[in-house]
């Protein structure tokens, strides 16, 4: 019998190296469109519960959201697009990453895999690009489903784990309604061995009671499955939405797909040339080819290569797909090629490179924390080749000493789980809310009366950045202070008995690494105090000023140039009075 304990050594390193480039990967720039939807998430849920819940999610995830919601909630660390929030909404990514380098690891020594080829594939799993692109950097939870989905499918080919595979299946759906790219495959190896398969439906219902128990409760549970599975079908009305498949070939990208291509008029059979209608015919035929095939599959590797073929067939044919949905073909890929080397090591390469361009194109590994972790790297790098250099028995004792160590498995679990805690316990403490220090001759400057107002894009927002969300720069929430956009100008009426101004400056976070200006302060009409250039990323300055004397506040920022992203915030700034 195989004992995995004998060479765990090849997961303690590409479980070691996993961790390090999901944690890296993770101070590349989010997306921003879905860190709103993840904010919108979480506040409703801090708000009213599960009852609350509007957003168009399926349900499992949402259990996450609602712990993310109860950690912000707990330590008053208000809910924006922060480092925080995108760190938390990982973990289940980090874990899922971990445990397939895991899984397959095991694979790759029970079927006696060169030593070569053990590192080539379980290396290609812990560090794949796509993987990297779509969890950390992009800040997206794709990969969580995937993995229940390919538990569920070797599960089912299992007899002694086959009443696990129902649940799983199940589960994966209530995670990410597109995994219903797998029912072919899942459906006809459950009609295969209908005999025993059957047994894991008690499984399954009670799972999917647990999950959808919540929702029941509060009398938010028709409203949720509404969103999530019925209004998401149609969410992306266009034949494609930045997904390079066939219809960027066909129609152009953001192209209506109720449109026939080729310039066919809409009517007798043209109908069938609307992507809309074209594509779902295709990828129901090779749905159909699949389902076939599954009912007379009769090994693993071929299971996987048919859930690598439906989900690319998903992303290729159907219309409305955008750039992060090939990522669901990754995992089964990867599957694949550690179970059928030589047939599946190609496809999974291609597949993980068209993934990989497809992300990327839309969001790549940026932002001013990337700079930073490219120098770091580049340091260190320099630093380890003149140790190498300087003492050559240097590492390889190091190796040696590391090699003879009996280390488990779950040590690389325990240490990812360690490295979590401690470092959201550190972004907890620096997210704590930044308030104006309270005594009755403090005074918010955006309580002053307000004599005038100009701004080039949108209007002064008093406690909200010009967007509307809560002030954020250098990764902290500001309770108080003024949103503006460069250039701009507000002037307040100041007390007679004001003493000190004090405030902080700065770009907002809402705009990454992007925009830039210089902020000005004047006194009746006379300059006292200027900033540098700020930029995105370069976090707020800080600055206390008399103002003794004076009658009229002026705050103003100028563009420097280019006013495109020049989101700045004017900070907790407050007057105190003699």
């Amino acid at each position: 019998m195989y004992r995995y304990a004998k060479d765990v050594k090849v997961f303690l390193l590409w479980g070691t190296l996993c961790i390090l480039a999901n944690l890296i990967c993770t101070l590349g720039s989010a997306y921003d469109g879905d860190q709103s939807f993840w904010v919108g998430w979480v506040q409703q849920l801090i708000d009213g519960g599960f009852g609350n819940f509007k957003g168009n999610y399926p349900p499992l995830y949402v259990f996450w959201l609602w712990v993310v919601a109860q950690v912000h909630w707990l330590f008053s660390v208000a809910v924006g697009k922060t480092f925080l929030l995108k760190f938390i909404c990982l973990w289940p990514v980090y874990f899922s990453h971990l445990f397939l380098v895991d899984w397959l690891c095991r694979f790759t020594g029970r079927f006696g895999c060169p030593q070569w080829r053990r590192h080539l594939l379980i290396g290609f799993v812990a560090l794949n690009p796509a993987l990297l692109l779509n969890g950390p950097i992009w800040g997206q939870v794709d990969l969580l489903p995937v993995v229940l989905a390919m538990l569920s499918i070797y599960c089912i080919s299992r007899p002694g784990k086959v009443k696990f595979a129902s649940l799983f299946f199940v589960l994966s759906v209530l995670t990410k309604f597109q995994m219903i790219m797998f029912l072919p495959v899942f459906g006809g190896l459950f009609l295969r061995h209908w005999r025993i398969s059957w047994k894991g439906l008690p499984f399954a219902v009670a799972g999917a009671v647990l999950v959808l128990l919540p929702f029941l409760v509060t009398g938010n549970l028709v409203r949720m499955l509404t969103n999530a599975y019925v209004q998401t079908s149609s969410q992306y009305p266009y034949a494609t939405f930045n997904g390079a498949n066939l219809w960027m070939l066909l129609a152009g990208n953001a192209t209506p797909d109720n449109i026939p291509i080729w310039g066919v008029r809409d009517y007798g059979l043209g109908f069938l040339l609307k992507p809309s209608v074209m594509g779902r015919l295709l990828f129901i035929a090779v749905s159909i080819f699949v389902l076939i095939k599954s009912l007379f599959c009769r090994s693993v590797r071929s299971a996987y290569a048919l859930c690598t073929l439906n989900a690319l067939a998903f992303f290729v044919v159907l219309p409305g797909m955008h750039e992060r949905y090939l990522l669901y073909a990754v995992p089964a890929a990867l599957c694949w090629a550690v179970w059928d080397f030589k047939r599946g090591g190609v496809f999974c390469l291609l597949v993980t490179l068209v993934a990989s361009m497809n992300i990327n194109f839309i969001n790549s590994f940026r932002g001013g924390d990337a700079w930073k972790v490219a120098s770091t790297v580049g340091c260190v790098a320099l630093v380890a080749m003149l140790v190498a250099i300087a003492f050559p028995k240097f590492f390889p004792k190091v190796l040696s000493l590391i090699a003879r160590l009996r280390i488990p498995a779950l040590a690389v679990y325990g240490c990812l789980l360690f490295v979590l805690l401690v470092e959201c316990g550190n972004l907890l403490y620096r997210n704590r809310p930044v308030k104006v220090p309270a005594g009755i001759k403090n005074v918010l400057v955006t309580n002053l009366p307000a004599l005038f107002e100009k701004q080039s894009f949108r209007f002064p927002r008093v406690n909200e950045s010009v967007e509307g969300r809560l002030l954020t720069s250098g990764d902290r929430l500001y309770k108080n202070g003024l949103g503006t956009h460069a250039p701009s100008t507000v002037v307040y009426e100041l007390p007679e008995d004001a003493d000190s101004l004090f405030f902080g400056a700065g770009i907002d976070d809402e705009v990454y690494d992007r925009g830039q200006a210089i902020f000005i302060v004047k006194l009746d009409g006379e300059e006292i105090w200027r900033s540098r250039v700020l930029r995105g990323n370069d976090g707020p300055v800080f600055a206390a000023l008399s103002v003794r004397g004076a009658k009229k506040l002026e705050f103003s920022t100028d563009p420097d140039g280019d006013d495109n992203s020049d989101h700045t915030d004017w900070l907790n700034a407050y007057i105190k009075l003699r």
